[in-house]
């Protein structure tokens, strides 16, 4: 977990167990998720005026784009028929 992200050891607590949420929820291993999470965080960071909401917007965007990465491919089967 990179540290310099987090203003002290709750906040790295409130994120890390949202990133244990969105490695559940979206079935990708937690280190996986972590990398895209602090990038992301990094990004939203740098523009955010409050940070209040950051973790929430933060994980809702990782969220979908694990999702999105993990959906088939339109037109694709999503099973064999026997």
């Amino acid at each position: 977990m990179n540290e310099s992200l987090y203003k002290n050891a709750e906040e790295a607590k409130r994120h890390a167990a949202a990133i244990e949420r969105i490695a559940a929820s979206t079935h990708v291993r937690p280190e996986e998720v972590e990398p895209l999470y602090e990038r992301i965080l990094a990004e939203m960071q740098k523009k955010a005026r409050i940070t209040t909401f950051l973790a929430i917007f933060t994980a809702r965007r990782v969220e979908q784009l694990l999702t999105k990465m993990n959906a088939p491919h339109a037109g694709a089967p999503t099973e064999r028929l026997p």
